[in-house]
């Protein structure tokens, strides 16, 4: 309620307009979806494989994190992260992310107006301030209730925030324009609006967390098959080397750039680079020299978000072979990855990829596959042969 007071204060203070109130909100549902994305991220129990996009053309981003145990501390004072959680995120970030800079774009005239083009006034700076402290003491509170424990992150209703946010862009500003065309004054939109802020915070008191795009609790928690790991010392360990893992994500990065959906944002930053470029540089030289950073700029994030996903998935990876099993153990997140009985294994294989033969044998991985189908990698790492024939001599026993 304090949002709504701080507006009603504006409207008759500092002669807020309903279209201000409206960009407020705009803003407000920007800040609160960022908030939900971030307490994802400390959500405890595992998300449900029900929102794992199948038989669609939509992809799962960074579908490889979704499959890593355990979690990351990155400070004392905050409870951990789990990387698993993070593709769940992004499929209900994405969709929010593409639609709302248009929303603001549209809310101020910038683009196809519907409202008459406006610049924010300095007392606006007040609203923010009170908006981000507002969704910042909900995070603590969330945090300090220990609400992550009981909680999954999903992607699956993220349809919420997008209507909202179409009703907040494009059908509020009709509805203003048509009941100031009416005669109605700009004080009592600016309370009527300011009424409708007030009704939603009354809405969230009797249902808490009623419109939460990426948290939800018990009916979405999935499940997850615990690894069982041998009690002892391993026989060896092979610790991934992360050249490897970082020379695998480089290029994993820029092949998905060139061959996935990836290939739509690098055409268009290629398009954008080549207009500022003959804008600045000239033509034709600018165009070319544009339309290539802004293609490499492009390629070059993709990279970096592969690097950090490798990083976590695989670069702390030691696996270790016990007299009776192969485990995978994260270092990072503190958790066994997989296990396989190795009586359970049927093959054994070195395997090789197009890179292989160009690269040193730190980028050499290993394949496992089972008497059950299931197939596992081991890499990367320099003694590749010797796991083999430490594997294979004991399979063949």
């Amino acid at each position: 309620m304090l949002v709504a007071a701080v507006l009603a204060a504006g409207v008759v203070r500092f002669e807020w307009g309903p279209h201000l109130l409206l960009f407020v909100y705009w803003m407000e549902a920007g800040v609160a979806a960022t908030r939900g994305a971030v307490q994802s991220l400390f959500a405890a129990l595992p998300p449900s494989a029900a929102y794992r996009p199948t038989a669609t053309r939509m992809p799962f981003p960074l579908e490889s994190l979704a499959d890593v145990r355990g979690s990351i501390r990155l400070s004392s004072r905050l409870p951990p992260v789990y990387p698993r959680s993070v593709p769940y995120v992004l499929l209900a970030v994405i969709p929010l992310a593409a639609f709302w800079p248009l929303g603001g774009l549209l809310l101020t005239g910038a683009v196809a107006p519907f409202v008459e083009t406006f610049a924010p006034p300095a007392t606006l700076a007040l609203a923010v301030l009170v908006v981000v402290v507002d969704q910042a003491s909900r995070f603590v509170g969330w945090l300090r209730s220990g609400a992550y424990e009981s909680t999954a992150a999903t992607g699956g209703d993220s349809r919420k925030y997008l209507v909202l946010v179409f009703v907040l862009v494009v059908v509020a500003p009709l509805a203003v324009d048509g009941a100031q065309a009416a005669g109605v004054g700009r004080l009592g939109l600016g309370l009527a609006a300011v009424g409708a802020r007030a009704g939603y915070d009354l809405v969230e008191l009797r249902y808490p967390g009623w419109l939460e795009s990426m948290v939800f609790s018990d009916e979405t928690v999935g499940t997850e098959r615990a690894v069982e790991t041998p009690d002892g010392e391993p026989v060896e360990t092979f610790d991934s080397d992360r050249r490897g893992t970082l020379a695998a994500a480089a290029i994993s990065g820029v092949l998905a750039s060139v061959l996935g959906l990836m290939l739509f944002p690098v055409l268009f930053g290629g398009l954008v680079g080549s207009l500022v470029g003959g804008e600045v540089l000239g033509a034709p030289y600018g165009h070319v020299v544009g339309a290539a950073a802004g293609a490499a700029a492009v390629v070059g994030c993709r990279v970096l978000v592969e690097l950090v996903v490798g990083w976590v998935v695989s670069g702390h990876v030691v696996y270790r072979i016990y007299p009776d099993a192969v485990v995978a153990y994260n270092e990072l997140t503190g958790a066994a990855q997989w296990s396989v009985r190795r009586d359970e294994i049927a093959e054994v294989t070195t395997s090789s990829d197009l890179f292989a033969a160009v690269l040193p044998e730190w980028y050499d991985t290993l394949k496992l596959r089972t008497v059950g189908g299931e197939t596992h990698r081991l890499g990367y790492f320099e003694d590749v042969d010797s796991a083999a024939r430490l594997l294979d001599c004991e399979r063949t026993r």
